[in-house]
């Protein structure tokens, strides 16, 4: 399965080896934050020095004196600022590549879609680079990171990534367990604060009180403690609750059937480690959410209590937006002005209350929107490709996968832009 792309694996780790000294970009993301560590773990132990920045875009620009710049979790769609790089470039990236890269020096491009396989759900960035990282030496303990983010993408166990956590599986850093993907802690407070799957239980104790009642579960047992009854019991009331909430239904296997534990990790509860180090990077403090990747016991403490605090914020703030939601022809939008995060509240949004249409969330700062954007399987449409063409009518600029991409525009030109948004799904998914 991942042949071709050891091939490419193996050009990137001679570049590695070869270098002085190696500098790290990589997405503020679960995913960028994870293939960053598990790269940077390899480079630690054969002993090169490296050094990491994060980036919620390449656009950012990269200037260092380096020579090796690794480009992970980004660089395959921005052919022509890659291009401009004065240095040897590894890119391990896993969204669609955008063009021809034309790299002032050496270039190694190891990216799934170059190599026959779908980087969108079958390969994420994470468990791209713990290919790479294999070719430096005995890295299959990573696999327990790379895990990480293939979660935080939201990608399947299937293709490349199931032969990662499979040999995860076989050197003994990841085990599976039967048991429902949610977070470690009391049944009450974890269904209170749970984001994924959310079930809009957060501020609601008496509609809390009553989902317990009706499910038969004592809300301060520990989780990881309930019995195969008590879960079964448990996943009935919540997939009922996530159907009337107008969810789509591919949640429901992301939550029940396995759960994975990361035996050698600080935290070993898989979903809640994955939250952890994405609240870290959401909230600006990626070299913590970091530190913890590279299994760092001194941010351990700082890094859940930033999680627990992003996700009391994520919780107030769907509240607040909710009614603010409005409808296209074919899609539907959330425009807010200085809101604390968008990603997360898109996927949400678009994965727990409104998933027949694509959503986009619009966050506008000063003279610039960022832009998430978010559909499904089921939903027609490729939200990257739309990305890139409607930023690109508006003077910004945007791509990104499938179900899960994002843009840069123009504050001024945010209603057209929505239009444009809507004017393309239409034409491919109908009104």
């Amino acid at each position: 399965m991942l042949d071709i792309l050891r091939v490419e694996a193996l050009n990137a780790g001679s570049l590695m080896k070869e270098s002085d000294f190696v500098h790290i970009y990589t997405h503020y993301d679960a995913d960028g934050i994870s293939s960053a560590a598990v790269i940077a773990s390899a480079l630690h132990r054969i002993e090169k020095p490296f050094q990491v920045t994060f980036l919620k875009g390449l656009s950012e620009g990269v200037e260092s004196d380096a020579d090796l710049i690794i480009l992970s979790d980004m660089g395959s769609g921005y052919p022509d600022i890659v291009s401009q790089i004065d240095a040897n470039v590894v890119i391990i990236d896993h969204h669609f590549p955008a063009g021809k890269i034309e790299g002032k020096k050496k270039l190694a491009h190891v990216n799934p879609h170059l190599a026959g396989l779908d980087g969108t759900f079958e390969l994420s960035a994470s468990a791209t680079a713990y290919v790479v990282a294999n070719t430096l030496g005995e890295n299959s303990d990573l696999a327990a990171v790379a895990l990480v983010g293939i979660l935080g993408d939201k990608q399947k166990i299937v293709g490349g990534n199931a032969e990662v956590v499979r040999q995860g599986i076989e050197t003994g850093s990841i085990e599976v367990k039967r048991g429902l993907n949610l977070y470690s802690g009391s049944v009450r407070e974890v269904l209170m604060i749970s984001t994924e799957p959310y079930l809009d239980l957060y501020n609601k104790e008496d509609e809390l009180e009553e989902f317990l009642k009706k499910t038969g579960v004592d809300g301060d047992r520990e989780i990881d403690d309930l019995t195969e009854d008590e879960l079964r019991r448990l996943a009935d009331g919540i997939l009922l609750r996530l159907l009337r909430q107008g969810a789509y239904e591919g949640v429901v296997e992301e939550f029940t059937g396995k759960k994975f534990i990361l035996k050698n990790e600080l935290i070993t509860n898989a979903v809640m480690f994955t939250d952890v180090v994405n609240a870290c990077g959401r909230a600006s403090a990626c070299s913590i959410g970091f530190a913890i990747c590279m299994r760092d016991k001194n941010y351990l403490d700082r890094a859940v209590n930033i999680w627990r605090e992003f996700q009391e914020e994520i919780l107030k703030e769907l509240n607040r937006r909710k009614d603010e939601i409005s409808e296209g022809e074919c899609i539907r939008y959330l425009i807010m002005d200085n809101a604390p995060t968008t990603s997360p509240l898109a996927s949400i949004i678009s994965r727990y209350l409104f998933s027949d249409r694509p959503f986009i969330a619009l966050n506008l700062k000063n003279s610039i929107s960022k832009v998430s954007a978010r559909s499904n399987p089921k939903i027609p449409v490729d939200m990257g490709e739309i990305m890139r063409k409607a930023s690109m009518k508006v003077g910004g600029r945007g791509g990104g996968h499938k179900v899960a991409a994002g843009a840069t525009i123009p504050a001024e030109r945010a209603d057209e832009f929505v239009k444009e948004v809507d004017r393309l799904c239409c034409a491919v998914h109908g009104s």
